[in-house]
């Protein structure tokens, strides 16, 4: 399940196609979430999203600010690569209990029925974390807003996303996935 609203809509940025086309890429990649793997898809999907929004500022502003932009692009790779290294650990585990037990099904803790009638919810959170972006690119792009300033407020974006979405779940495996996005995104890893 992906959000519609944000990939039916056509967004003009200074970025162009550049923007629209990482905007597009990463509303496909994210989908409510059933199990934690699934929390962490998204937290991969947002933080190379992230990225590419500022590579294309970098890209943009070949000045003082490009060279900020680029750095905060190389933070949000670093992030990423937390986040796939514990998503790879805790895949890895679930494979071991699946060998150690005989080849059991595993259920994601979340059902379809569930993750049914909380998309809505997941997918407005979606919503607002691109109409929110559209915003800052704009400023940004248009020089209304600086590197430090579009660094504060992307990064208050993603961290309403993570908290907005683990509320949205009492199962222990989403809300402790959901927690370490938000460990990692305040580094406190």
């Amino acid at each position: 399940m992906t959000t519609t609203a944000a990939r039916n809509r056509s967004v003009m940025t200074p970025l162009g196609s550049a923007y629209a086309r990482a905007v597009e890429d990463f509303v496909k990649a994210v989908s409510c979430p059933r199990c934690e793997y699934d929390v962490y898809a998204i937290g991969i999907s947002l933080e190379y999203f992230v990225g590419s929004v500022f590579v294309a500022l970098a890209e943009m502003d070949r000045n003082v600010s490009g060279s900020e932009y680029t750095r905060l692009a190389m933070m949000q790779l670093e992030r990423k690569e937390k986040i796939v290294a514990v998503n790879n650990n805790k895949l890895n585990q679930m494979l071991q209990y699946f060998y150690d037990n005989g080849g059991p099904i595993i259920e994601p803790p979340v059902d379809e029925q569930k993750a049914a009638r909380i998309a809505p919810r997941f997918n407005a959170i979606i919503n607002e974390f691109c109409d929110r972006m559209d915003v800052l690119v704009n400023e940004s792009s248009s020089g209304r807003m600086g590197a430090r300033e579009m660094e504060k407020e992307t990064n208050a974006a993603v961290l309403e996303v993570y908290t907005a979405s683990k509320a949205l779940y009492r199962e222990y495996e989403l809300r402790n996935a959901f927690d370490d996005l938000l460990r990692f995104r305040t580094n406190k890893d």
